[in-house]
């Protein structure tokens, strides 16, 4: 099965091309030089150069059976034009056409759990907008949409690791709950849908457990072998220091990423998930 891949260098990426590897894959990347060291091992793997300003001419080119989507920002960069609505409904949009004009037989994308159309969060209102644009188009789609996945290269780990050295202590929402997901059963699942007879279905993607933004980051900080208290505080206690962080080259906390704590990121059970796809579940904290 020929399957092109956006955004395959990425975290969530690489651990897709690994278990797709077995198919003709196509990778369009802007960074070619690091697709190639990363994946230079594969066979039947074609890298190429993404067009910004024409992405969808990819699939165009290649006419492959499945196209998947994982492209995805959590912070905007408006100095480099990069933002929420381009990249996540923008971006999946020109994909989109190009598949329909290609007869693309199923169009897979990487959506959030908490996608909402009226979420103050555009993070998640741009991924809602991306899937509606998707399920209106007439293609076979599949939406993913997952609580934070736990792996290696989890974004988490390298944050709590750089601003350790800055802090004696660290604040997490103690009224916040996220159900974390293991990054191969993420992977897995994209295989297992790219394969088969599967379509026009959402799936929320969650591991077993359900645990607060306290006791992630106690993980996470175990997990990267660093000592530092964590303390619990209600969520509404960082509102008043958005302002404070935005300062910050990197800021430890948008208005947008606090706007997605309004709710739980726990899976609703109005949708299949892992275990009906792969048929049990990985322990998330097991990496």
């Amino acid at each position: 099965m020929k399957i092109l891949i956006y955004g395959s260098s990425g975290f969530i990426g690489r651990y897709v091309v690994e278990v797709l590897k077995d198919n003709t894959l196509i990778l369009p990347v802007r960074n070619t030089e690091k697709a190639e060291n990363l994946f230079k091992d594969y066979e039947n793997i074609y890298i190429t150069h993404l067009d910004q300003y024409k992405p969808g001419i990819s699939i165009e080119m290649e006419k492959p059976d499945v196209v998947i989507n994982l492209i995805g920002i959590l912070k905007e960069d408006p100095d480099r034009d990069i933002t929420f609505e381009k990249v996540h409904f923008e971006f999946s949009k020109e994909l989109i056409n190009s598949a329909l004009k290609s007869n693309v037989k199923k169009f897979i994308q990487m959506s959030a759990l908490g996608a909402d159309i009226n979420s103050k969060s555009r993070y998640l209102k741009t991924k809602a907008m991306a899937e509606q644009y998707l399920i209106n188009s007439g293609l076979n789609y599949i939406i993913f949409r997952p609580s934070i996945i736990m792996g290696k290269e989890q974004k988490l780990f390298q944050d709590l690791k750089k601003y350790s050295k800055l802090s004696p202590f660290f604040l997490a929402p103690v009224d916040v709950k996220v159900q974390p997901v293991h990054v191969l059963d993420v992977a897995e699942c994209f295989k297992k849908v790219s394969l088969e007879n599967i379509r026009n279905e959402i799936f929320e993607l969650c591991g077993n457990r359900v645990i607060t933004f306290k006791e992630l980051f106690e993980f996470a900080l175990l997990y990267i072998d660093t000592t530092r208290p964590v303390i619990g505080v209600p969520k509404k206690f960082f509102l008043p220091l958005i302002p404070i962080f935005s300062l910050f080259p990197d800021p430890i906390m948008t208005l947008d990423q606090y706007y997605m704590l309004e709710k739980d990121n726990v899976c609703s059970k109005n949708f299949r998930g892992v275990k009906e796809l792969l048929g049990k579940v990985r322990d998330a904290f097991n990496i």
